[in-house]
């Protein structure tokens, strides 16, 4: 019975412990590259004028939010306000291959705690790494200036 104690604790120390190892890892392979990338985007999307933001936007994305759409989105979340600063980004996950819906590429995901004129928000990116170059796949603002409107 000892011994099935210590395998079970043994099993579910390396288990543990390569599940950390392999996000550390991801977020390594992407750091040097990604969060200098985001860390541009940020603020430019941060200026809620949406023909910067289509700049930054993949294709594909595009292809399925009309100019109109994306105006609007942009003005929703000019509610935030001004981008006053940005904490250190961190790495959520990696889809690639037959789990994307635009085929040919990787998308990363990150998470960052940005200050702006009307408090703490939480920011969601996801990026379409395709060829050795990022676009943005995906943003999500959580604000309580957002929750109050």
């Amino acid at each position: 019975m000892k011994k099935l104690i210590i395998y079970i604790i043994f099993v579910f120390v390396v288990g543990f412990s390569s599940y950390f190892s392999y996000g550390y890892y991801l977020s390594s392979k992407y750091a040097d590259t990604a969060i200098p990338y985001m860390e541009e985007v940020l603020p430019q999307i941060s200026t809620w004028d949406a023909d910067i933001v289509r700049q930054y936007m993949a294709p594909e994305v595009l292809q399925t939010v009309t100019a109109e759409n994306l105006k609007n989105l942009m003005a929703a979340l000019s509610k935030i306000g001004e981008l006053k600063s940005i904490s250190k980004f961190s790495f959520q996950n990696e889809v690639s291959g037959d789990n994307v819906q635009f085929v040919g590429g990787t998308v990363i995901t990150y998470e960052v705690e940005a200050e702006y004129s009307s408090g703490a928000t939480v920011v969601t990116i996801r990026l379409l790494l395709r060829d050795d170059s990022y676009q943005v796949y995906h943003f999500n603002f959580q604000s309580q200036a957002l929750a109050a409107s």
